[in-house]
């Protein structure tokens, strides 16, 4: 009945304790498939010692980098009905997995159902758990979820949804362009055009320790230049070719034209700049900046203060946004 698919990414240390916590979970008919993704340590010799105890788990690879591809493989050898996935470094509360399930196996209107996250530097063990679970189901308005989560931070982890596979059919699968911020731009989507409920469960802790990939990135670059890629690659795309309500619209054009003028005063360098405004404006296509936000946009080549930012942000960008997007 469930396919867990899991991507693996020189996941060694991980792979034998996130096996141990889905068979915990007590599901009565499920299969785990393991996705390599080009590891280099022990990662896939260990996933086959778990092959030859167990015939309910399975392992295949993935050249092309990055979570959604590997996913994506997962999602071509699901026999499920339902699609979970999951991380080998995160971890699971008690009857997470069968809770959601057992709202989809009631509620046959619904194509995915999500539960809360915890997010901790500690294991779930030494995590101080302070929100008792409710289990009311919520059920909002079409285009909720979509619009919501346009705003990254209110947006679940992908291990704190289950859904239909049938989902896949009606909005299709990862987009494998993007290797971070993958899961944002699918689950935006499916907040457009799917019926999501939400059980207020704790599901997933999310483990952030250092060596995982949103840390390492974090390390490497501002997060606005990392979620630009879901913007160009699937949220403009969508807002062009989609009738999409006002407020989605107003969203994506916020985060746009918020973002190429973070990313310029965060830029270095007069040239830089300008070489990186010609391929922002590239990039947003058909979109352009509008007459009124040119001046600042041209101010942001030169400033590199984040309080110009704020000022553009919270009075030029909201005004525009409030008052003159229709």
């Amino acid at each position: 009945m469930i396919s867990i698919i899991i991507p693996v990414y020189n996941g060694e240390v991980f792979i034998k304790n996130a096996y141990k916590l889905l068979i915990d979970q007590n599901l009565l008919d499920f299969e785990i498939i393991f996705v390599d993704n080009n590891s280099t340590d022990n990662s896939i010799g260990i996933i086959k010692d778990i092959i030859q105890l167990d015939t309910r788990v399975f392992l295949y690879h993935e050249s092309k980098q990055g979570a959604a591809a590997a996913r994506n493989k997962g999602l071509k050898y699901a026999k499920g009905e339902f699609i979970y996935f999951f991380d080998v470094d995160d971890e699971l509360f008690n009857n997470a997995i069968n809770a959601l399930f057992n709202v989809l196996i009631e509620n046959k209107d619904l194509d995915s159902v999500h539960g809360n996250i915890v997010r901790s530097d500690l294991k779930l063990k030494d995590t101080k758990i302070t929100y008792e679970d409710t289990n009311k189901l919520t059920i909002p308005e079409p285009y909720y979820w979509g619009i919501r989560w346009m705003h990254y931070n209110t947006l679940p982890n992908t291990a704190c949804f289950l859904h239909r596979k049938s989902v896949f059919n009606k909005i299709g699968c990862f987009n494998p362009k993007l290797r971070l911020g993958e899961d944002a731009a699918f689950h935006i989507k499916l907040g457009m055009e799917c019926n999501i409920a939400h059980l207020d469960k704790n599901i997933l802790l999310y483990y952030r320790h250092q060596q995982s990939t949103v840390s390492t990135q974090d390390k490497k670059q501002a997060k606005v230049f990392t979620y630009w890629e879901p913007l160009i690659h699937e949220h403009i795309p969508y807002l062009i070719s989609h009738k999409v309500p006002l407020a989605f619209k107003k969203k994506v054009l916020v985060r746009t034209y918020g973002s190429i003028s973070q990313m310029l005063i965060l830029t270095k360098g007069y040239r830089n700049k300008k070489q990186l405004k010609k391929k922002l404006l590239q990039d947003i296509k058909p979109l352009s900046i509008p007459f009124l936000l040119k001046p600042f946009i041209g101010l942001s080549m030169i400033s590199g203060n984040m309080v110009f930012q704020k000022f553009y942000a919270y009075y030029v960008l909201k005004y525009y946004i409030k008052y003159v997007v229709k």
